[in-house]
């Protein structure tokens, strides 16, 4: 029996059901080839053939055809040149460990500006020191996708340059400096 085993293992020994479900292998077809023609090594035999000139068609028309022919090859190839590359491995893996450094970053101001409210209570209004502290919270992550979203267009030396330097601004020292500020 010729059938795949996870097919067997939902089947009966003789279920025509199994048969059913499987689908129709597809024959596979053979491409045409095009025989090759061996041509001099005259430059003039590179050019493309343009069809020849109908009785009632002037000289010029065929010409404009050639230049037409030809500007539409080209434009093929800069369509396939324009095509937008993907981002490599290292590029990927180099995006992820900032993108980490930067998630460690949010948890960092978040603990460290909780262990900092008590000592921060006599400086300022508990309202004002909450919203100061998640807007310090959320920084890492707005820099992160601002760095992302801006230089998309730009060369990656550029985005790894502006996200490098977000974490080197953006680094949490109330946990830094004071362990975690006291709540770990």
């Amino acid at each position: 029996m010729s059938s795949e085993p996870e097919d067997d293992a939902l089947s009966w020994d003789g279920d025509d059901a199994l048969e059913a479900r499987r689908p129709t292998p597809r024959a596979q077809k053979a491409k045409p080839v095009a025989p090759r023609v061996e041509t001099p090594s005259d430059p003039a035999f590179d050019a493309p053939i343009a069809p020849l000139p109908s009785a009632g068609a002037p000289a010029s028309d065929t010409a404009a055809a050639r230049v037409e022919n030809a500007a539409s090859a080209g434009d093929a190839a800069s369509d396939a040149d324009d095509e937008p590359q993907g981002i490599g491995t290292v590029a990927l893996l180099g995006l992820g460990i900032l993108g980490g450094i930067y998630l460690l970053y949010t948890v960092g101001w978040a603990l460290g500006g909780a262990g900092m409210l008590s000592k921060a209570a006599f400086m300022m209004p508990a309202p004002m020191y909450q919203a100061s502290m998640w807007i310090a919270v959320a920084a890492p992550a707005l820099w992160f996708a601002a760095a992302l979203v801006l230089t998309r267009e730009s060369k990656p030396w550029v985005r790894f340059a502006a996200l490098i330097v977000g974490a080197l601004l953006l680094v949490p020292w109330p946990f830094v400096v004071a362990g975690g500020g006291g709540v770990l």
